[in-house]
């Protein structure tokens, strides 16, 4: 039991942190763990005699280790351990404080903190906290170890806290590991003694010599106690000069301690001498005691006086004795070590003792298979540098080689293991609160860092898996308590081959009454991390009078009309009550016009909203009728004070749209939208043109939004079902446009006009066509005049070969005689050359009018001859064309 005036000191501290928190409400809460004020962070953590203070809270995102490593006995320590969550408007279901005593201990505690008991302590796992709670904002768990105060067990083991809320949502936190060195390093008793150990001349083949002070209990300490540095432990050793005979209290006021290159201590309360010239130069005793009390636990000297236990003589090594002929180790030859990252001691040495022989030996340290720098490496140790803890990670080696033999060697190793618990590298990847629109998909990834590897948990509510299938198959098991849940679609996975490694989980079309507890968790056997969030479904809007029932397509836009959108009155209070969430409807006019930017001037005139909530549209298709001072004024602002333009001229003229000029219907669409009035819930916004996805759901919410500025949720724009979106537009016919008379004259002159053309153009074709056909240039005349039948020359004999004529086939022709007259060959008006007479030459050329012989004369026509035809005249050659 801790004393009572430790509780009111502990008690005054935690009111003040209850009180001290500056976390906002609002009507709509979810429940969350909150940092505290100077709370530490670090994976480790040691309470020594220079750190006595330690406050742990439950918002880290990772599991933390707590040593108890140092405490004299005039010093007073104490951790608290802060389970505190965000103000509540009404009072927590319970908090708990849960333990298991190791990490393979599958059976959990968890002892709650009584109602109506605000103060008062709680044991589990044999440790005892006192605690200082409020039903509002949660409890400090907390341990206050007094001046020489001793502990009959050990304060190890793990411990974590729960609370719920009104709603009965439970948030776990991470764990934090206590170790309790302090209780096993007292377990060494050293009681002060003036009783003097007379060593005898130490041989050479003893060295390195070990020196026990205390019974040696470390056999039964757990592993972790070898990882702790030298400096935890409580014994010191020194050494006083001999001169003159001296008791042992003596010894120990004038005492000096040991320097470390000739003794290796350890924590367990042993030493080993490594030196024999430190004997011979000097006669010295060696002494030891407890660092609280100055007085002497075991005195080693070579000579003393039994009756008054005074010492007269010094230690002393024999010169004369023989080494031991190979060399033989000490200590291990294999030993590991495991340190949390973050937690491995500053100067921390890896100590290997073995004797040589008289010939002495070599030595060689390495790491990985690398010879390591000579500073830090000595004979029988290795200071580990001051370098980042992961790069210590490795196999390190200490070779041994005798100058006698090479053959007769020891190797050393040491293997150490530095691992990182489990942790999420980014906490906002699953936020504590998340609204999904009913529907929509939630999908989120989460890379994290480990070593080893850690196994993965997937919860929903109290239900956790290592695998979707096992999780789907917990929850169907489920159905009688929720059906709705026990359909819940839910995916998820570990992407190892991405650095960082991925948890990505995946929800699918999310429906009403499908709210639950999402949490992911790490573990390791070095630790653990877990997040969680509480995803919230938002239905989608229900429309009581929709606009589609205004559509219409004849004689819509000759008298003004009304267009409703009513939402449904339950679902806007649910909005309200259950989400903070408020709508807001406005309209848009042919896709481009939205009614809180309409100009007054402009499209507004045609449009009126007569209620405050924008559920009713009046739409003016001649213009809104204004009064006789209000249209004056318009009038002359507009410079025409009797005609305005109709909304559809409106439209046609100022549509931004290409092909505007054809205006057939007028769209009236409804745009409802959806506001969060909480800066805690985070949500994939809807998409836009101006929009960052994800913004509000990846960043904080403090950093990116105004804690009093409303947030888009939703936007019926960009609504995915088609269903529901017809509903949200009217669609109104416009009446067509009026044809004037002059336009259907215009139109029947046109038609005469291409009618004419069409005939000319026949007409003139035929007339082509016609005009040079004559008898004397038929094809088939002629060549019947051959004897050619072309009729049977076009047809194929029989076994389809190709006609052909015959041979020396008689040839006809028609000639046209001098005169001009046609005859045929073989006719009694054929004279052949008869008619020409003398006018035929030996060239084959009559009337010399193609003749090329320049000594033929050119006489002058005559004027009785035909046309075109020369007469040869002796003497004479004239051509007349």
């Amino acid at each position: 039991m801790l004393p009572r005036d430790s509780f009111f000191v502990l008690t005054l501290f935690s009111t003040i942190s209850l009180n001290g928190l500056a976390v906002e409400s609002s009507s709509l809460q979810s429940v969350r763990f909150v940092p505290v004020r100077d709370a530490r962070q670090e994976p480790v953590i040691h309470l020594t005699n220079s750190i006595t203070f330690v406050t742990l809270d439950a918002s880290s995102p990772i599991s933390r280790t707590l040593y108890f490593a140092k405490r004299s006995m005039y010093v007073e320590q104490s951790f608290v351990f802060a389970c505190l969550v965000n103000p509540q408007n009404t009072p927590l279901k319970g908090i708990a404080l849960c333990c298991r005593k190791n990490r393979n201990a599958a059976d959990l505690q968890c002892p709650r903190v009584p109602e109506g008991k605000p103060h008062g302590t709680i044991t589990c796992a044999g440790t005892e906290f006192s605690y200082d709670s409020s039903e509002y904002t949660g409890a400090n768990f907390s341990i206050h170890i007094r001046e020489k105060q001793q502990f009959k067990d050990p304060m190890d083991g793990l411990f974590r806290c729960h609370v719920t809320d009104n709603s009965k949502t439970t948030i776990i936190s991470n764990e934090i590991e206590i170790r309790d060195a302090v209780y096993y390093i007292r377990q060494l008793q050293t009681r002060p003694s003036n009783f003097i150990t007379v060593v005898p001349p130490i041989t050479h083949s003893e060295f390195p010599r070990p020196f026990f002070c205390v019974d040696d209990t470390s056999r039964e300490w757990p592993v972790w106690m070898s990882t702790l540095s030298d400096e935890v432990g409580t014994i010191l050793w020194g050494y006083c000069e001999i001169s003159s005979p001296v008791n042992a209290h003596t010894c120990v006021q004038g005492h000096k301690a040991l320097p470390k290159a000739v003794a290796t201590t350890y924590v367990n309360g042993t030493m080993f001498l490594t030196d024999p010239s430190f004997l011979s130069k000097r006669e010295v005793a060696i002494v030891c005691r407890d660092e609280d009390v100055r007085a002497p636990v075991r005195t080693f000297a070579g000579g003393q006086i039994e009756q008054v236990l005074m010492i007269t003589k010094g230690l002393s090594v024999d010169t004369t004795s023989d080494y031991v002929q190979k060399l033989q180790p000490l200590t291990e030859l294999n030993q590991n070590f495991t340190f949390i990252y973050g937690g491995l001691p500053k100067g921390f040495s890896l100590n290997a003792l073995y004797r040589e022989t008289e010939t002495g030996c070599s030595f060689q340290w390495s790491k990985d298979g690398a010879d390591v720098p000579l500073s830090g490496a000595g004979k029988f140790s290795y200071q580990l540098p001051l370098v980042d803890e992961l790069l210590l990670d490795g196999t390190y080696k200490l070779t041994v080689v005798s100058k006698s033999d090479e053959n007769d060697k020891l190797i050393f190793t040491f293997v150490i293991n530095v691992v990182r618990p489990p942790e999420f590298t980014d906490m906002h990847c699953l936020p504590r609160l998340f609204y999904v629109m009913k529907g929509n998909n939630f999908t989120t990834l989460c890379p994290f860092i480990s070593k080893p590897e850690a196994r993965t948990f997937v919860g929903v509510n109290h239900l956790e898996a290592a695998t979707a299938v096992e999780l789907r198959r917990m929850l169907e098991k489920e159905a009688i308590l929720n059906k709705k849940l026990s359909q819940l679609d839910i995916d998820f996975g570990v992407e190892s081959i991405a650095e960082p490694p991925e948890v990505t989980i995946s929800v699918n079309s999310l429906q009403s009454e499908q709210d639950f507890d999402l949490s992911v968790r790490l573990t390791s056997p070095f630790g653990g991390s877990r997040i969680f969030s509480s995803l919230k479904v938002v239905p989608v809007p229900k429309l009581m009078a929709s606009p589609v029932e205004s559509s219409c397509e004849e004689d819509c836009d000759t008298v003004p009309f009304n267009v409703s959108c009513s939402l449904d009155p339950d679902l806007v209070q649910q909005w309200q009550q259950l989400f903070d969430v408020t709508a807001s409807i406005t309209w848009v006019v042919q896709n481009q016009w939205s009614s809180d930017k309409w100009d007054p001037d402009g499209i507004g005139r045609f449009f009126s909203i007569p209620n405050l909530d924008s559920s009713v549209l009046s739409v003016w298709p001649r213009g809104y009728p204004l009064s006789s001072q209000s249209a004056a004024t318009n009038s002359t602002q507009m410079g025409d004070s009797t005609t305005f333009k109709s909304l559809k001229e409106f439209i046609r003229e100022n549509a931004a749209t290409e092909g505007s000029g054809n205006v057939f219907a007028l769209s009236l669409r409804c745009r409802v939208q959806l506001f969060v009035h909480n800066n805690e819930p985070s949500f994939a916004p809807p998409p836009g043109p101006k929009m960052r996805r994800g913004l509000r759901q990846q960043l904080p919410l403090s950093q990116a939004f105004s804690p009093t500025a409303p947030r888009l949720l939703y936007d019926s724009s960009w609504e995915p079902d088609s269903t529901l979106v017809s509903q949200l537009i009217a669609l109104r016919s416009f009446s067509p446009d009026p044809q004037p008379a002059a336009a259907n004259l215009t139109w029947i002159v046109a038609v005469v006009i291409a009618l004419l053309v069409v005939l000319v153009v026949i007409g003139l074709g035929i007339w082509l066509y016609t005009r040079d056909r004559g008898e004397t240039y038929m094809l088939y005349d002629k060549e019947r005049a051959h004897g050619n039948d072309p009729i049977q020359e076009m047809k194929e004999t029989e076994g389809f070969k190709t006609y052909q004529r015959q041979e020396e086939q008689p040839i006809a022709s028609s000639r046209y005689s001098i005169n001009d007259e046609s005859m045929h060959v073989g006719s009694d008006e054929d004279g052949e050359l008869d008619q020409y007479e003398d006018n035929f030459n030996e060239e084959g050329s009559f009337i010399h009018g193609y003749s090329t012989d320049p000594a033929l004369a050119r006489f002058p026509r005559n004027p009785s001859s035909p046309p075109d035809v020369s007469i040869l005249q002796s003497g004479h050659n004239d051509t007349a064309v």
